[in-house]
């Protein structure tokens, strides 16, 4: 693999919508700081009712473009989607917004006719799926640039315990030979095992005498199972690299994130065993009096100066933006690393990225920050997407989730979703409009 093949840009698209996560649980019966300092949830993204999967992945798009404008038609070689919010099961996403992505760039002509687009679905690691077979073709295709994009909507049944980690967003991944913002590097470590942790399979129900087919895109989850394959997974494809690696060789570490406090929680047993490896684990445990074979062992290291300090180094400053937006699948691993960076960055920092979707795989990886970085990252508009949202009540989100809503709340620019099934000849087709 070629190690000067990378990220050279990334762009994000931001719901216009926003409910407190304090609102939510009082609503529901939860006490609001077991959310925010228990799981690092502040603020859950909600799409108004013209945003959908398809109007945050294509934004996420035009938005790159902008910040690149010197990349023309002709230099993009695909546009290739991670999401597992499919609105359609033949027709990728990824058609939507070549449509799109061609008519910003010129609305009478199919200027993206050799621009190949497909999408790619692995639960939460889709994108990042994307993005490793991407690399590969530009390996033989050096001279043009692909776009990964990260696209979904992390919707739960209302009042299950899976609905105060919902969000929605897309990200926008711009890769390149000689990239400004990050080298990927060559060797990755792969683990993979058919799971069953969560899905969202065709359900039979029985109604009547009648058998009926149901689909639901909100999914059927074990949290606690999960969480388990999620930590095999990692565990497994980081054995594939640790020949090489040290978790401490690197300055930053950048997860999935079903929540914003979840890397902390899976990366802990991986990193004590690192330290044990090491001959280190003895001399911090006699320094905080604690005992290896303590059943509360992991839970009172994770208490120690010596971790807070190590977690506020290498794994916080990627979980800001996901404790303001909530669970984005594919695009939270994407998430992270723009807001590590915007929090901090330094040329020649290096990052380790676990990645993982449900089903299960998982796949590691790492980055090193290129020279060229502070200028592209000074030139992304997260945060004030973020604090450009317009707050909506409890009740309002209730109403939004139930479809009791018809006219959108926020009047905000960019692409839209307008009509689904505008005649009897196209009742499927869905239109979209860039809305300047």
């Amino acid at each position: 693999m070629i190690s000067k093949i990378g990220i050279d840009d990334m762009a994000a698209e931001i719901p216009s919508l926003v409910l407190p996560i304090k609102d939510l649980a009082e609503a529901r019966g939860i006490e609001p700081d077991k959310l925010k300092y228990g799981l690092g949830l502040v603020n859950m993204s909600v799409c108004d009712v013209n945003e959908d999967v398809v109007s945050l992945a294509s934004g996420a798009v035009i938005r790159l473009l902008n910040q690149n404008p010197q990349i023309s038609p002709e230099d993009i070689g695909r546009i290739y989607v991670g999401t597992e919010s499919s609105i359609d099961g033949s027709k990728p996403i990824g058609s939507y917004v070549h449509q799109l992505v061609n008519d910003h760039f010129d609305k009478e002509e199919n200027v993206l006719v050799q621009t190949d687009v497909i999408d790619m679905t692995f639960a939460c690691i889709g994108a990042v799926d994307a993005m490793h077979n991407s690399i590969y073709y530009l390996q033989a295709n050096p001279k043009k640039v692909a776009i990964v994009v990260a696209a979904d909507i992390a919707n739960y049944d209302l009042e299950s315990t899976g609905e105060y980690t919902q969000g929605a967003g897309a990200v926008a991944v711009l890769l390149k030979s000689e990239p400004r913002l990050m080298k990927i590097g060559e060797n990755w470590g792969v683990a993979m095992k058919s799971e069953h942790d969560f899905f969202k399979p065709i359900r039979l129900e029985q109604q009547g005498e009648k058998t009926v087919k149901l689909h639901d895109e909100k999914p059927i989850f074990d949290g606690h199972f999960s969480n388990q394959t999620y930590e095999l997974r990692i565990t497994e494809a980081w054995n594939q690299l640790t020949k090489s690696n040290e978790i401490n060789n690197f300055n930053r570490l950048i997860f999935h994130l079903p929540y914003a406090f979840h890397g902390r929680r899976i990366i802990t047993k991986l990193l004590i065993e690192e330290l044990s490896q090491k001959g280190q684990l003895d001399a911090i445990c006699e320094e905080f009096e604690l005992d290896k074979d303590d059943i509360n062992f992991v839970r009172m290291f994770s208490k120690t100066s010596f971790y807070k300090d190590w977690l506020k180094s290498a794994i916080a400053p990627g979980e800001q933006f996901s404790s303001h937006m909530g669970n984005l699948y594919t695009a939270s691993i994407f998430l992270s690393l723009m807001s590590a960076l915007v929090g901090n960055i330094s040329k020649e920092d290096k990052y380790l990225f676990f990645a993982y979707g449900s089903g299960s795989k998982a796949k590691v990886f790492s980055g090193t920050v290129c020279d060229s970085a502070k200028e592209v990252v000074a030139k992304w508009s997260c945060k004030e997407q973020l604090s450009s949202r317009q707050v909506i009540s409890f009740d309002e989100y209730e109403k939004l989730r139930m479809g009791r809503i018809d006219s959108p709340f926020s009047d905000s620019k960019g692409i839209q979703h307008v009509a689904s099934g505008i005649q009897s000849t196209n009742r499927f087709e869905r239109t979209y409009h860039n809305v300047k």
